[in-house]
């Protein structure tokens, strides 16, 4: 879909972004932003389609004539096909994402490599080359580190291990749960993200550095 100067700016003061705030996220120069919305510049279908993928990632879209907060800000992959895009999800946020610290909580890492296949190798390549460094938290006494070449494991307290993983990257927070095929819940909520890390951080603290 086209959308207009109007509804750009619009959709930025729904987010309080800057013009530097958007053109950060859609890879542009300030300026380059700046002669969209005073109409000196018609962007190019790239541009619009990065633009609108990136307000619709922080929860804003573009209907006819203006823009809206999402009614929904939840999605759920199912299966072998939604575990894998998952992943892709994971990237693509931390890629324009400034903090690339990924926590990673109540982690049975043989259902991870089970699921992800052959995915695996070239996720962490991909990641390693972001800088990216996981913090995964294992239960007590687990001694398989899969990812250690990017990821610093700890076990958590006892009797604090449950079955179902939360997964934060960026400003988004996904929820796992394993049964004959993952479904994975991925809340687009950054103030919600936001939350789950402080008490993933203060869980961390108090957790154990593995004995390999």
């Amino acid at each position: 879909m086209a959308i207009t100067a109007d509804q750009i700016r619009a959709a930025r003061a729904l987010k309080n972004w800057s013009q530097a705030d958007l053109a950060e996220r859609v890879d542009m120069a300030t300026p380059s932003i700046g002669n969209i919305e005073s109409g000196k510049h018609n962007p190019t279908p790239q541009t619009q389609a990065a633009i609108i993928e990136a307000f619709e990632d922080a929860g804003i879209e573009f209907i006819d004539g203006g823009v809206r907060v999402k009614k929904h800000t939840v999605e759920i992959l199912t299966g072998k096909e939604g575990f894998l895009e998952f992943y892709d999800d994971v990237y693509a946020e931390i890629k324009k994402s400034k903090e690339k610290t990924v926590c990673v909580s109540n982690v049975d890492e043989r259902k991870f490599v089970e699921w992800q296949g052959d995915q695996l190798g070239e996720h962490s390549e991909r990641m390693l080359k972001l800088g990216v460094r996981y913090q995964i938290l294992i239960e007590h006494g687990d001694t398989f580190f899969p990812a250690s070449n990017y990821a610093d494991y700890r076990w958590m307290p006892k009797n604090t291990f449950y079955t179902v993983p939360f997964y934060i990257y960026g400003d988004k927070l996904g929820m796992m749960v394993f049964g004959d095929e993952p479904r994975i819940y991925v809340l687009n909520e950054p103030e919600i993200a936001a939350s789950y890390r402080k008490q993933f951080e203060e869980i961390w603290k108090k957790s154990e550095v593995p004995q390999k």
